[in-house]
Protein backbone atom coordinates (compact mmCIF):
# COMPACT_ATOMS: atom_id res chain seq x y z
CA UNK A 1 0.00 0.00 0.00
CA UNK A 2 1.45 3.37 -1.05
CA UNK A 3 2.68 5.30 2.00
CA UNK A 4 2.00 8.63 0.27
CA UNK A 5 -1.65 7.64 -0.01
CA UNK A 6 -1.76 6.69 3.68
CA UNK A 7 -0.19 10.03 4.63
CA UNK A 8 -2.87 11.80 2.62
CA UNK A 9 -5.62 9.92 4.49
CA UNK A 10 -4.18 10.86 7.88
CA UNK A 11 -3.59 14.47 6.83
CA UNK A 12 -7.19 14.88 5.65
CA UNK A 13 -8.57 13.81 9.04
CA UNK A 14 -5.97 15.79 11.01
CA UNK A 15 -6.38 19.07 9.13
CA UNK A 16 -10.09 18.93 8.38
CA UNK A 17 -10.05 20.01 4.73
CA UNK A 18 -8.35 18.77 1.57
CA UNK A 19 -6.74 22.16 0.95
CA UNK A 20 -5.20 22.34 4.43
CA UNK A 21 -4.06 18.71 4.19
CA UNK A 22 -2.48 19.33 0.79
CA UNK A 23 -0.64 22.35 2.19
CA UNK A 24 0.68 20.26 5.09
CA UNK A 25 2.12 17.74 2.62
CA UNK A 26 3.38 20.52 0.32
CA UNK A 27 1.54 19.22 -2.73
CA UNK A 28 -1.17 20.70 -4.92
CA UNK A 29 -4.85 20.23 -4.18
CA UNK A 30 -5.33 18.16 -7.33
CA UNK A 31 -2.41 15.89 -6.46
CA UNK A 32 -3.85 15.40 -2.99
CA UNK A 33 -7.29 14.49 -4.35
CA UNK A 34 -5.70 12.00 -6.73
CA UNK A 35 -3.98 10.25 -3.81
CA UNK A 36 -7.25 9.91 -1.89
CA UNK A 37 -9.11 8.64 -4.96
CA UNK A 38 -6.35 6.13 -5.71
CA UNK A 39 -6.49 4.81 -2.15
CA UNK A 40 -10.29 4.53 -2.26
CA UNK A 41 -10.09 2.67 -5.58
CA UNK A 42 -7.56 0.28 -4.05
CA UNK A 43 -9.77 -0.39 -1.01
CA UNK A 44 -12.94 -0.45 -3.08
CA UNK A 45 -15.05 1.87 -0.92
CA UNK A 46 -15.19 5.48 0.32
CA UNK A 47 -12.76 6.25 3.14
CA UNK A 48 -13.59 9.91 3.81
CA UNK A 49 -16.76 11.93 4.18
CA UNK A 50 -16.31 15.15 2.20
CA UNK A 51 -17.70 17.30 4.99
CA UNK A 52 -16.20 20.24 6.87
CA UNK A 53 -14.33 19.08 8.77
CA UNK A 54 -13.46 15.95 6.82
CA UNK A 55 -14.23 12.74 8.73
CA UNK A 56 -13.41 9.09 8.18
CA UNK A 57 -16.02 6.52 7.20
CA UNK A 58 -16.16 3.25 9.12
CA UNK A 59 -13.74 1.74 6.58
CA UNK A 60 -11.60 4.86 6.80
CA UNK A 61 -11.32 4.54 10.58
CA UNK A 62 -9.99 1.00 10.25
CA UNK A 63 -7.45 2.10 7.66
CA UNK A 64 -6.53 5.25 9.57
CA UNK A 65 -4.96 3.30 12.42
CA UNK A 66 -2.90 1.30 9.93
CA UNK A 67 -1.91 4.56 8.23
CA UNK A 68 -0.68 6.14 11.45
CA UNK A 69 1.21 3.01 12.47
CA UNK A 70 2.86 2.74 9.07
CA UNK A 71 3.79 6.43 9.01
CA UNK A 72 5.27 6.34 12.51
CA UNK A 73 7.32 3.21 11.82
CA UNK A 74 8.52 4.50 8.45
CA UNK A 75 9.54 7.89 9.83
CA UNK A 76 11.37 6.35 12.80
CA UNK A 77 13.25 3.91 10.56
CA UNK A 78 14.27 6.55 8.03
CA UNK A 79 15.35 8.89 10.80
CA UNK A 80 17.55 6.14 12.29
CA UNK A 81 19.11 5.64 8.86
CA UNK A 82 19.73 9.36 8.52
CA UNK A 83 17.42 9.81 5.55
CA UNK A 84 13.93 11.17 5.06
CA UNK A 85 12.33 13.04 7.89
CA UNK A 86 14.66 13.84 10.77
CA UNK A 87 12.24 15.74 12.99
CA UNK A 88 10.26 14.55 15.98
CA UNK A 89 7.83 11.64 15.72
CA UNK A 90 4.24 12.81 16.31
CA UNK A 91 2.81 11.07 19.40
CA UNK A 92 -0.96 11.65 19.79
CA UNK A 93 -2.44 10.28 23.03
CA UNK A 94 -5.76 10.59 24.84
CA UNK A 95 -5.87 11.24 28.59
CA UNK A 96 -8.80 11.88 30.89
CA UNK A 97 -8.72 15.42 32.26
CA UNK A 98 -8.30 14.47 35.93
CA UNK A 99 -5.28 12.29 35.17
CA UNK A 100 -3.82 15.05 33.00
CA UNK A 101 -4.00 17.43 35.97
CA UNK A 102 -2.56 14.95 38.49
CA UNK A 103 -0.34 11.88 37.99
CA UNK A 104 0.11 12.28 34.20
CA UNK A 105 2.11 15.45 34.88
CA UNK A 106 4.99 13.10 35.68
CA UNK A 107 4.78 11.70 32.15
CA UNK A 108 5.00 15.20 30.70
CA UNK A 109 8.04 15.89 32.86
CA UNK A 110 9.80 12.82 31.47
CA UNK A 111 8.77 13.68 27.91
CA UNK A 112 10.49 17.05 28.33
CA UNK A 113 13.82 15.18 28.13
CA UNK A 114 12.98 13.46 24.82
CA UNK A 115 14.22 15.17 21.65
CA UNK A 116 12.58 12.80 19.15
CA UNK A 117 8.88 13.02 20.10
CA UNK A 118 6.20 15.69 19.66
CA UNK A 119 3.28 14.98 22.02
CA UNK A 120 -0.30 15.87 21.17
CA UNK A 121 -2.59 15.23 24.14
CA UNK A 122 -6.35 14.93 23.64
CA UNK A 123 -8.21 15.61 26.91
CA UNK A 124 -11.38 13.51 27.09
CA UNK A 125 -13.52 11.72 29.67
CA UNK A 126 -12.07 8.33 30.61
CA UNK A 127 -15.20 6.62 29.32
CA UNK A 128 -14.60 8.03 25.82
CA UNK A 129 -10.82 8.04 25.31
CA UNK A 130 -10.92 4.51 23.87
CA UNK A 131 -13.08 5.88 21.05
CA UNK A 132 -10.18 8.07 19.88
CA UNK A 133 -7.95 4.99 19.89
CA UNK A 134 -10.53 2.98 17.97
CA UNK A 135 -10.83 5.76 15.39
CA UNK A 136 -7.07 5.83 14.89
CA UNK A 137 -6.76 9.38 16.18
CA UNK A 138 -4.29 8.45 18.94
CA UNK A 139 -1.57 5.85 19.54
CA UNK A 140 -2.38 5.33 23.20
CA UNK A 141 -5.08 6.24 25.69
CA UNK A 142 -5.73 6.36 29.42
CA UNK A 143 -9.19 4.83 29.55
CA UNK A 144 -11.76 3.19 31.81
CA UNK A 145 -12.29 0.49 29.16
CA UNK A 146 -10.50 -2.77 30.06
CA UNK A 147 -11.31 -4.61 26.82
CA UNK A 148 -8.50 -3.98 24.30
CA UNK A 149 -9.43 -2.10 21.17
CA UNK A 150 -8.71 -4.18 18.06
CA UNK A 151 -4.99 -4.06 17.33
CA UNK A 152 -4.17 -2.77 20.82
CA UNK A 153 -3.09 -4.07 24.22
CA UNK A 154 -4.51 -2.96 27.57
CA UNK A 155 -2.60 -2.74 30.87
CA UNK A 156 -4.17 -1.87 34.27
CA UNK A 157 -2.90 1.42 35.70
CA UNK A 158 -4.66 1.60 39.04
CA UNK A 159 -7.74 3.26 40.46
CA UNK A 160 -8.72 6.90 40.87
CA UNK A 161 -10.97 7.41 43.90
CA UNK A 162 -13.47 10.28 43.83
CA UNK A 163 -15.19 11.76 46.90
CA UNK A 164 -18.42 13.85 46.97
CA UNK A 165 -17.12 17.13 48.37
CA UNK A 166 -18.89 20.35 49.34
CA UNK A 167 -18.16 23.41 51.44
CA UNK A 168 -19.62 23.36 54.94
CA UNK A 169 -21.23 26.72 54.16
CA UNK A 170 -23.11 25.22 51.18
CA UNK A 171 -24.24 22.23 53.26
CA UNK A 172 -25.56 24.51 56.02
CA UNK A 173 -27.26 26.77 53.47
CA UNK A 174 -29.22 23.79 52.10
CA UNK A 175 -29.85 21.98 55.39
CA UNK A 176 -33.18 20.30 56.06
CA UNK A 177 -35.19 20.58 59.30
CA UNK A 178 -32.85 18.10 60.98
CA UNK A 179 -29.72 20.01 59.96
CA UNK A 180 -28.69 17.51 57.27
CA UNK A 181 -27.71 18.60 53.73
CA UNK A 182 -30.77 18.46 51.50
CA UNK A 183 -29.24 17.04 48.33
CA UNK A 184 -32.47 17.44 46.38
CA UNK A 185 -31.92 21.21 46.55
CA UNK A 186 -28.15 21.57 46.85
CA UNK A 187 -26.59 22.45 43.46
CA UNK A 188 -24.17 20.03 41.84
CA UNK A 189 -21.22 20.92 39.60
CA UNK A 190 -20.64 18.89 36.43
CA UNK A 191 -17.49 19.01 34.32
CA UNK A 192 -19.35 18.65 31.03
CA UNK A 193 -22.01 16.64 29.20
CA UNK A 194 -19.86 13.49 29.30
CA UNK A 195 -19.10 13.74 33.01
CA UNK A 196 -21.28 10.99 34.47
CA UNK A 197 -19.82 10.64 37.98
CA UNK A 198 -22.26 12.98 39.73
CA UNK A 199 -25.21 11.49 37.81
CA UNK A 200 -24.19 7.97 38.87
CA UNK A 201 -23.96 8.96 42.53
CA UNK A 202 -27.28 10.81 42.44
CA UNK A 203 -29.01 7.91 40.68
CA UNK A 204 -27.69 5.42 43.22
CA UNK A 205 -29.01 7.59 46.05
CA UNK A 206 -32.34 8.12 44.20
CA UNK A 207 -32.07 11.89 44.60
CA UNK A 208 -33.49 12.96 41.28
CA UNK A 209 -31.98 15.92 39.44
CA UNK A 210 -31.02 18.91 41.60
CA UNK A 211 -29.85 22.20 40.04
CA UNK A 212 -26.50 21.83 38.33
CA UNK A 213 -23.70 24.04 37.06
CA UNK A 214 -21.26 23.12 34.26
CA UNK A 215 -17.58 24.11 34.58
CA UNK A 216 -15.52 22.53 31.74
CA UNK A 217 -12.11 23.11 33.30
CA UNK A 218 -10.36 20.91 35.85
CA UNK A 219 -8.90 23.86 37.74
CA UNK A 220 -12.16 25.81 37.42
CA UNK A 221 -14.14 22.78 38.57
CA UNK A 222 -11.97 22.38 41.65
CA UNK A 223 -12.37 26.06 42.52
CA UNK A 224 -16.13 25.94 41.91
CA UNK A 225 -16.56 23.07 44.38
CA UNK A 226 -14.14 24.35 47.03
CA UNK A 227 -15.66 27.85 46.90
CA UNK A 228 -19.23 26.67 47.33
CA UNK A 229 -20.83 26.88 43.89
CA UNK A 230 -22.05 23.31 44.30
CA UNK A 231 -20.88 19.87 45.38
CA UNK A 232 -18.89 17.64 43.09
CA UNK A 233 -16.81 14.48 42.83
CA UNK A 234 -13.15 15.33 43.41
CA UNK A 235 -10.18 12.97 42.98
CA UNK A 236 -8.62 11.96 46.30
CA UNK A 237 -5.33 13.43 45.10
CA UNK A 238 -6.93 16.90 44.89
CA UNK A 239 -8.19 17.06 48.47
CA UNK A 240 -6.27 17.06 51.74
CA UNK A 241 -6.32 14.24 54.28
CA UNK A 242 -8.26 16.50 56.64
CA UNK A 243 -11.17 16.65 54.19
CA UNK A 244 -11.38 12.85 54.01
CA UNK A 245 -11.04 12.65 57.81
CA UNK A 246 -13.82 15.18 58.39
CA UNK A 247 -11.62 17.69 60.22
CA UNK A 248 -11.19 20.33 57.51
CA UNK A 249 -12.64 23.67 58.66
CA UNK A 250 -14.24 24.58 55.32
CA UNK A 251 -14.74 21.40 53.26
CA UNK A 252 -16.52 18.13 53.92
CA UNK A 253 -17.23 14.79 52.27
CA UNK A 254 -21.01 14.46 52.04
CA UNK A 255 -21.78 11.48 54.29
CA UNK A 256 -24.94 10.32 52.52
CA UNK A 257 -23.29 9.96 49.11
CA UNK A 258 -20.92 7.23 47.91
CA UNK A 259 -17.31 7.63 46.93
CA UNK A 260 -16.51 6.12 43.54
CA UNK A 261 -13.49 4.12 42.41
CA UNK A 262 -12.67 4.42 38.71
CA UNK A 263 -10.23 1.75 37.41
CA UNK A 264 -7.99 3.10 34.66
CA UNK A 265 -6.14 1.27 31.90
CA UNK A 266 -3.45 2.17 29.39
CA UNK A 267 -4.35 1.02 25.90
CA UNK A 268 -1.84 1.38 23.08
CA UNK A 269 -1.08 0.01 19.65
CA UNK A 270 0.25 -3.54 19.90
CA UNK A 271 2.95 -2.54 17.40
CA UNK A 272 4.40 0.89 16.94
CA UNK A 273 7.58 2.97 17.05
CA UNK A 274 10.10 2.56 19.85
CA UNK A 275 9.09 5.94 21.21
CA UNK A 276 5.66 4.46 22.01
CA UNK A 277 7.37 1.81 24.16
CA UNK A 278 9.20 4.58 26.00
CA UNK A 279 5.99 6.50 26.53
CA UNK A 280 4.32 3.34 27.85
CA UNK A 281 7.12 2.83 30.38
CA UNK A 282 6.66 6.42 31.60
CA UNK A 283 2.87 6.03 31.88
CA UNK A 284 3.10 2.80 33.87
CA UNK A 285 5.75 4.26 36.19
CA UNK A 286 3.96 7.53 36.87
CA UNK A 287 0.59 5.80 37.38
CA UNK A 288 2.01 4.45 40.64
CA UNK A 289 1.04 7.84 42.12
CA UNK A 290 -2.61 6.70 41.99
CA UNK A 291 -1.99 3.66 44.17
Amino acid sequence: MNSDHLRALAAAVDHGTFDAAADSLRISGSAFSQRIRALERHIGQPLLRRTVPVSATDAGEHLLRLARQSIALEDETLSALGVGRTGRTPMPVAVNADSLETWFLGVLQRAATWDDVALTVHAEDQAHTATLLREGTVMGAVTATPEPVSGCVAVPLGTMRYHPVATRFLAELHADSLGRPDLTRMPVVNYGPRDSLQHRVLAHAALGSPPHHVIPSVAGYLHAVTRGLGWGMLPASQISDTVAAGTHPDLMVLPTLDSVDVPLFWQRWSSGPGSLDRLTEAVLSCADAMR
